[in-house]
């Protein structure tokens, strides 16, 4: 078995961080708990990030760029079913290779329950994958745009949930559903719907 690369365990590192992180929150969620999850001394995990609080920062830095590299591919595609399937593809493959940053993402959506403005930004940008251009500190949307901003809230919570609480299942098996199960979510009917 090839050794890790640093990169690739830092990723394993910040996912179980995340995933910690969006059960117990930020405060109850120690140094020697994210050790023990991912089978390090807590001298070996402070080695690599000097902190609880650089282990926070470095979990929202990368699920930002996650999703950040998300909305780049799909940005030049207009709002529609297409960049809606093409996105939730993404987040399907993210949420069965990544399930933590899954969780952390969906925290996010719950009104900031970690207690950071730095998880509003993930929001944001998750947001505008979808291309709903909702931004901390904006009004409120109203009619359409708050339809829609439902409707993104709804998919994304739902896939999120669903591939946590089914990861056991292959993950080939799974990713149909989800996807359907989201555009549906999304306002998209399905095929056979449309018959």
């Amino acid at each position: 078995m090839p050794r890790q690369t640093r990169e690739e365990i830092d990723e394993e590192i910040l996912d179980t961080a995340a995933a910690l992180f969006a059960r117990h929150g930020v405060e109850q969620t120690s140094v020697q708990r994210i050790a023990d999850a991912v089978g390090y001394s807590k001298t070996g995990l402070l080695h690599r990030f000097p902190s609880k609080e650089a282990i926070a920062e470095a979990t929202v830095a990368h699920t930002a760029a996650r999703f950040e590299a998300v909305a780049a591919r799909v940005g030049g595609r207009p709002t529609g079913r297409d960049r809606d399937r093409a996105v939730l593809d993404e987040l399907v493959t993210l949420a069965q290779t990544r399930p933590g940053l899954v969780s952390f993402m969906l925290t996010s959506l719950s009104q900031g329950a970690l207690g950071t403005e730095r998880l509003d930004a993930l929001g944001e940008v998750l947001f505008r994958c979808f291309g709903v251009p909702l931004a901390p500190g904006d009004p409120p949307p109203t009619g359409e745009a708050l339809l829609r901003a439902v409707r993104v809230t709804s998919a994304v919570g739902g896939l999120a949930v669903a591939s946590l609480a089914f990861c056991d299942l292959p993950a080939a098996d799974l990713r149909t559903g989800l996807v359907t199960t989201a555009l549906s979510a999304l306002g998209h009917p399905t095929p056979t719907e449309e018959n």
